[in-house]
Parts: structure tokens; sequence; C-alpha cells
């Protein structure tokens, strides 16, 4: 199943659409907001599991696709 549309252009439209796919099909999972770029676009943060334990992967920044890549397979490698 792919949930983003990787042959178009992306932007923050897009990732809210990608988001609320993502909680469609994985309900567990918790998104919020929690500021606003120096666009106005919107910042999220998604959240999942529960525990004692928090750990933060930042991805994304810039815009540059090394970021994307990078944090997906840590979160990939961690959790699978």
């Amino acid at each position: 199943m792919s949930i983003v549309n990787t042959s178009v252009p992306y932007n923050s439209f897009l990732l809210r659409q990608n988001l609320d796919s993502l909680l469609k099909n994985y309900p567990f999972l918790n998104v919020q907001t929690i500021g606003n770029s120096v666009l106005g676009d919107d910042l999220f943060v998604i959240k999942l599991g529960k525990g004692s334990k928090q750990v933060f992967y930042s991805g994304a920044i810039h815009r540059e696709w090394m970021d994307y890549c990078s944090t997906t397979y840590e979160v990939y490698w961690r959790l699978c």
C-alpha cells in the first residue's frame, strides 16, 4: 500500500492529505500540530505507542530528500 505519491511535487496540502490517509489506515497514530513554519504552514508531530520512553525523530528539515530517507530508514530500523 502506498500513501505518498512520489510522482508529483510535494507540498503542505499533500502532506495534510497523507497524514489523513495514515490516520485512516493506522488509527493508533496521534497527529498533532506543534506550530507553524516561517511560511505559515502547520508543523506536525506523529505520536505512536505508549510507555515511559520517548524518542523524537525529525525529518524533512530544509526539504532535502536525504532528510526524508535518513529518518524513514531510522524509524523503520528501530520499529521493525
